[in-house]
């Protein structure tokens, strides 16, 4: 998911894959194209149904089963011809049950390998704010580093006396490891992180920090059921979650056209979210490459020579 002409700032999650990659592989990283005949490997964020043709790795991986690469006016994933997936992992059970559906084999081992970034990258030395509040890019007035929301959206008002305490974070960033590195800093100088960003929340868990995801259905705090396919939810959420082992998830509605009660959002965080008790090594176990950094052994990694060469 490199930068372009158009679209020249990072999103966050997808500009970890390459980094989490290059730091487990001990490798250098090459970019290849969604369409290509090459073989390559994919990692971190929704982006399975966007390859067709060559042979494509994926561990980790995410994939949207309302987009159809073939035929984009269906809404349902259709496998494009001569394209081979070697799955060694998926994020969650949706997403295999979409490649599974297109008779593309794929083992139970689910997800995120964001999971293992607290060993590449050091959080925040100080927790700066109360609240972080990490926002889908669809949200931001522009696509910038340095947007902010659309002024419509009024859940995102800070009052001036909670200004210092609460930090409404944009996943955008420049294309440097740098940037990024500070983009994490930020989630991680928060005490809490209320998210509508699938990857402000698997930071958020990977460090430890109290999260819940943010809706905009019902009002205040609610228990999902994830295996209610008629409880609605975004698809990505219930991906990761199920695929950590979750059967239900706390959530936070707050419609965008209402002013957000920051107070009652802190204490629904403090009150409802565990920590995820989840065994990443099967995952860790199912990186196809030889392993020359194994974040569950070594605490921080140390190596960064590939980092600022990446193409991000």
């Amino acid at each position: 998911m490199a930068t372009t002409l158009n679209r020249p700032y990072a999103n966050l999650g997808d500009a970890l894959s390459p980094v989490i990659v290059s730091a487990l592989s001990g490798l250098p990283i090459v970019h290849r194209h969604f369409d290509s005949n090459s073989e390559r490997f994919a990692c971190v964020g929704t982006i399975g149904q966007n390859f067709s043709r060559g042979t494509v790795h994926l561990w980790g991986t995410g994939v949207d089963a309302s987009r159809n690469p073939i035929h984009p006016q269906f809404r349902l994933y259709q496998r494009p011809p001569n394209t081979n997936f070697v799955v060694h992992a998926l994020r969650g059970p949706v997403s295999s049950h979409t490649f599974r559906r297109e008779g593309i084999e794929v083992p139970d081992v689910y997800g995120d390998p964001v999971w293992f970034l607290p060993s590449i990258i050091e959080p925040s030395e100080k927790k700066q704010y109360e609240l972080g509040v990490v926002v889908h890019l669809t949200e931001l007035s522009e696509l910038s580093a340095t947007a902010s929301t659309h002024e419509a959206f009024l859940r995102y008002r800070i009052p001036p006396e909670l200004s210092s305490t609460i930090r409404i974070i944009n996943t955008l960033t420049e294309p440097t490891f740098d940037a990024i590195e500070q983009k994490v800093k930020e989630i991680t100088s928060c005490k809490r992180i209320l998210s509508t960003s699938l990857h402000g929340l698997v930071i958020a868990e990977a460090y430890n920090i109290p999260c819940l995801h943010l809706r905009s259905r019902r009002k205040g705090a609610t228990r999902v059921n994830l295996e209610d396919e008629t409880e609605i939810i975004d698809q990505r959420m219930r991906d990761f979650y199920r695929g950590v082992g979750l059967k239900t998830l706390v959530t936070y509605s707050q419609k965008r056209s209402k002013e957000t009660n920051w107070e009652d959002v802190i204490q629904a965080i403090d009150t409802h979210w565990q920590p995820l008790e989840w065994n990443p090594e099967p995952f860790l176990e199912a990186f196809p490459l030889p392993l020359k950094f194994n974040p569950l052994d070594t605490p921080h990694l140390l190596d960064r020579q590939f980092f600022d060469r990446i193409v991000f």
